[in-house]
């Protein structure tokens, strides 16, 4: 008798068993109202791996980037850009350098240099000044400062000679100053062509005003 009930429970045991599969749950129909539907696909956050040759856009919440800052270094001169030059300052009048002034030079700066050249006539050098201290911001009108020196101009003479245009045209004169990087060592009476390329190859920075002048 107790063998048949031990084989009895056998089959029993394996259908508890089976049972086991499966956790009893059972989802209930739905609602006849319920319209939405719940994703089971979860955002990924796996890291994006960009193999060579790939492309990507830009993102829109990158921070812009900044170019490096360029000293500008801003001139004045008795005539606005673009604008008559003053007979004052050119042959027709007393033809004296006019009084400049500059913002501070920029680091790195040995010495400073003057210039007057003309666009219309680029070979004839008006002006060529070096040795000007690098920590001055200003000329006085007709004025040599100590330490500097003044090569010859186009007309032949040591110094400053203004704009002179041929009669009957206008000429476009430039003002510049220079900021040199290296010591130039003018001297008084120095070729002022030579003196304006050694100039322009030794300068870091520079900031100009450009004139205009014509005669009758």
């Amino acid at each position: 008798m107790r063998r048949v009930v031990l084989l009895t429970a056998i089959p029993v045991v394996l259908m508890v068993g089976a049972g086991c599969r499966s956790d009893g749950r059972v989802l209930r129909d739905p609602a006849p109202d319920q319209t939405q539907s719940i994703s089971t696909t979860a955002a990924s956050t796996l890291p994006v791996v960009v193999e060579p040759g790939d492309s990507i856009a830009p993102s829109t919440t990158a921070a812009a980037s900044t170019a490096p800052a360029t000293t500008v270094a801003a001139l004045t001169a008795p005539w606005a850009e673009g604008g008559t030059i003053d007979p004052r300052y050119t042959c027709d009048g007393a033809n004296v350098a006019p009084a400049l002034s500059w913002k501070p030079a920029p680091a790195g700066t040995v010495e400073i240099a003057i210039t007057l050249t003309d666009n219309d006539a680029p070979d004839f050098i008006h002006w060529v000044m070096a040795g000007v201290d690098p920590t001055a911001t200003s000329l006085a009108e007709a004025t040599v400062p100590l330490g500097a020196a003044q090569a010859m101009n186009g007309a032949g003479q040591n110094g400053y000679f203004g704009p002179c245009a041929p009669a009957g045209s206008r000429h476009h004169y430039v003002v510049t100053v220079h900021f040199l990087g290296a010591a130039l060592a003018l001297s008084d009476g120095d070729p002022g062509k030579d003196a304006y390329n050694s100039i322009r190859t030794a300068e870091i920075g520079s900031a100009s005003v450009t004139g205009e002048f014509s005669r009758a």
